[in-house]
């Protein structure tokens, strides 16, 4: 091989992962990195790498610079730091449009993210138990790694779901049974009739004091009066022949 083609290759990185983070998120950086380095990665942080007498600046570009990927963990104060801006601009610079994911943003507490910054898919650890945070750190850092998440058994098969009262659509096959009381329509009690009384052209009175006082319907059956329409209010000869 040439030696042009050896110069134009990024050399072999020295570690898998840098975790750029700080100082308030601590307990964050070295729970992640020790999760990390039990999954048998290899890992740069400042916590456990930057011992006394090395150089911060030297180890800080090795970090960002010799590292595969490198792991941002945001959180409010990560986003007030202006080192650790520059540390995760240096390395976008590098891979800009993230085809080979060398930038992976990890938030530890709820958080915006920059504009920039939102331009690349992240995930959350916060939130969770202790164990499935773990699970959901080394899957998402597998997915990076494989730049695919394909599960690794079948999914299941969906199952139907019973259309929203919204939709207009009634499940017929589950609308056999009764409705709820809560969900029946309420009865209306039957309204008074409003019909007015018909009057029958006798005065009580006069019916009490005469007995052979006739009501003007007598003699007629009672289906004729209730389709007639009408009732006849006065007796018969009183009216002024036409």
């Amino acid at each position: 091989m040439s030696d042009r083609g050896a110069a134009g290759r990024r050399p072999a990185p020295e570690w898998d992962f840098f975790i750029s983070y700080t100082g308030a998120d601590l307990a964050w950086a070295e729970w992640v990195a020790w999760h990390l380095e039990d999954a048998g990665y290899r890992v740069l942080v400042q916590a456990w790498d930057f011992v006394p007498g090395s150089n911060w600046s030297v180890r800080m570009q090795e970090g960002v610079t010799k590292a595969e990927r490198t792991i941002v963990l945001l959180s409010a104060a990560y986003l007030d730091s202006v080192y650790g801006q520059a540390e995760w601009l240096a390395v976008q610079a590098a891979d800009p449009l993230g085809f080979t994911r060398r930038l992976l943003p990890i938030r530890v507490e709820e958080c915006p993210r920059p504009v920039l910054l939102g331009q690349i898919v992240s995930f959350d650890l916060f939130g969770q138990s202790p164990e499935a945070t773990r699970l959901h750190l080394l899957g998402n850092i597998a997915a990076a790694l494989a730049g695919r998440a394909k599960p690794a058994v079948a999914p299941t098969f969906p199952r139907h779901r019973r259309p929203s009262l919204l939709s207009g659509k009634p499940d017929i096959a589950r609308s056999t049974s009764p409705a709820p009381a809560a969900q029946l329509a309420p009865v209306r009690p039957a309204e008074p009739s409003r019909r007015r009384p018909v009057d029958s052209g006798v005065r009580p009175d006069r019916a009490a004091q005469d007995p052979t006082t006739r009501h003007p319907d007598h003699g007629r059956s009672d289906s004729y009066a209730q389709t007639a329409g009408h009732v006849d209010t006065e007796p018969a000869g009183a009216r002024p022949p036409r």
